[in-house]
């Protein structure tokens, strides 16, 4: 018979596995600090709410579920966080929000203190995914402002911050430009214009609606980028950022004409693999991403030789491309980043002076015994050519998923980059293949 005690650990046991999985991932809440609460709190207008939690608490395992859905609901609008008060670090936090039992939920508004800090209060509603995204709507502020087509000009100079307006032919802008305007509070204003007259579009250079221009000089309002891409939140936000506050010309991988050297080498063996991903020799700092694509290549037929040319040189083409990117941060989870480090990146230093995070890519031929152990150790597609990203820093790996071109592997790396969908690695990165020689054929 077993024991009531051992009832009781296993119970035990099981919430700390349930708990330790807790907005981990790809999550999308964040977990906050006192190191970085008070930035992250500040640095947006969005509505913004908070869990105080602690893991063993059954009510916040069973709200879990139920806040990562209202989080997903609400992208682009609302920002959903988290505070482990279990933490030793955090009971000061904690504490400071008086909190007293678990879960409590604080919604942020964009109201604030004399000294910027954003007001709190007590969310006291359903603790459903679709009463939270509702509640988070309901309190997201309008901050654009509405501009008739001779009002323009005066807007754009009203102040030295940059500016972006949204031409549109709705009657008024929907939740995407409000959480668009509330994320940029303070750093850049924003305005719409309805049906903007057809002077206003020749002027601009607009031929299809909706559209944003961006003006980053307010002392001249003849200068504009324009955006006429998806209406999504984070491209939208991306473009926002690059040319009103950045100011540095948006990334178009497709029209690269920067020389660079390639060396897309091959792994055929441990060493190989030590060589180019995990240990490199000399100086060479270990990368914060190895790229491997795995190729299949019979050398004795000619199409076979082709078709792994083709793949090697989108290979190339993500090397280029990510050796031309902005500096990103290591790789981390994406619990620890949010929109607003996709859309910022690393800003603690200028382009210009700091060197691209390393970088290594390789390939391994599927048909061998390393590209099977490859296959088999990170789970990869039988449709080839495929890939897989590893993160020798963070002991993590995300395998490809989709068509092997250019455009969507620069993506998925930058993706990988930003630790989205980058898993820990269970065991060592070992393949013991030998020099591949080809294969026979029956």
């Amino acid at each position: 018979m077993v024991s009531i005690r051992v009832l009781v650990l296993a119970a035990v046991a099981a919430a700390a596995g349930r708990a330790a999985g807790m907005f981990d991932g790809d999550s999308a809440v964040r977990q906050l600090t006192p190191a970085n609460f008070d930035l992250v709190l500040e640095r947006t207008s969005q509505p913004t709410f908070v869990k105080f939690y602690a893991p063993w608490c059954g009510h916040c395992q069973t709200l879990e579920p139920e806040y990562e859905r209202a989080a997903t609901r609400t992208h682009g609008i609302a920002k959903f966080y988290a505070v482990n008060c279990d933490e030793e670090s955090n009971r000061g936090l904690c504490a400071r929000y008086n909190v007293q039992g678990f879960p409590t939920l604080k919604v942020f508004t964009e109201k604030r203190t004399k000294r910027g800090s954003r007001r709190a209060v007590d969310y006291q509603g359903a603790r459903k995914a679709s009463a939270m995204a509702k509640h988070a709507r309901s309190m997201l502020p309008s901050l654009s402002t509405k501009l008739g087509a001779d009002g323009l000009d005066t807007f754009v100079t009203s102040s030295q911050l940059p500016k972006a307006v949204l031409l549109t032919e709705r009657s008024k802008p929907g939740d995407l430009w409000r959480g668009v305007a509330a994320h940029f509070d303070r750093k850049v204003q924003l305005a719409h214009i309805v049906k903007p007259d057809e002077a206003t579009l020749e002027r601009l250079g607009v031929d299809k609606l909706p559209a944003i221009a961006v003006f980053p000089e307010h002392t001249d309002p003849s200068v504009a980028e324009i955006y006429t891409g998806d209406s999504k939140y984070l491209p939208l936000a991306k473009f926002i950022h690059a040319t009103a506050i950045a100011r540095k010309p948006v990334r178009q991988p497709k029209a690269q004409t920067s020389p660079v050297a390639l060396d897309v080498q091959q792994v055929e063996t441990q060493a190989d693999l030590e060589r180019l991903c995990i240990s490199p020799a000399g100086n060479s700092p270990v990368p914060i991403l190895c790229i491997i694509g795995v190729i299949a290549l019979e050398p004795e037929f000619e199409e076979s030789r082709a078709e792994h040319a083709q793949a090697v040189t989108v290979l190339e083409s993500v090397l280029s491309g990510q050796r031309l990117r902005s500096p990103h941060a290591p790789t981390q989870p994406s619990s620890n980043s949010d929109d607003y480090d996709e859309i910022e990146g690393d800003n603690s230093a200028d382009d210009s002076s700091e060197p691209s995070p390393p970088l290594r890519v390789a390939w391994v031929n599927a048909l061998g015994t390393a590209g099977q152990q490859v296959r088999t150790m990170f789970g990869l597609s039988d449709d080839l050519p495929t890939a897989v990203a590893v993160s020798p820093r963070k002991h993590a790996a995300a395998p490809y998923r989709g068509a092997f071109t250019s455009a969507d592997m620069l993506d998925w790396a930058d993706q990988c980059y930003e630790g989205r969908g980058m898993r820990r690695i269970a065991g060592e990165l070992i393949i013991s293949g030998k020099p591949d020689a080809g294969h026979d054929e029956l």
